[in-house]
């Protein structure tokens, strides 16, 4: 992922776990160098068809996407995202985290 820019709406973030993640519920973990971790639920899908990024094929089912609202980019500097996946109460998987500049 590239740049964002400050407060930028409707940017999409995706993560591939190139996995089969149909059954879990997903959040997005978005955390700025200064300032408090967002866990992002609503609005956060796991898509049913394919997505070309770059020379990347996502396929559907094994990614997530969540696309940047008012208020989600509040800070310009440094910010790292993942993904949290809860299949059961028992099971739940995160990656590591990716990193990305806000620009203001």
């Amino acid at each position: 992922m590239g740049n964002l820019n400050y407060n930028e709406i409707g940017q999409p973030i995706r993560i591939n776990l190139g996995e089969d993640i149909t059954l879990a519920t997903p959040t997005l973990i978005l955390l700025p160098e200064v300032g408090r971790e967002k866990n992002i639920t609503s609005g956060v899908s796991i898509p049913t068809s394919n997505v070309t990024v770059g020379d990347e094929t996502l396929l559907a089912g094994e990614y997530i996407e969540y696309y940047t609202q008012d208020g989600d980019l509040d800070y310009s500097g440094r910010w790292k995202f993942k993904a949290k996946l809860d299949f059961s109460p028992s099971d739940i998987r995160q990656t590591d985290f990716q990193k990305f500049r806000v620009l203001s």
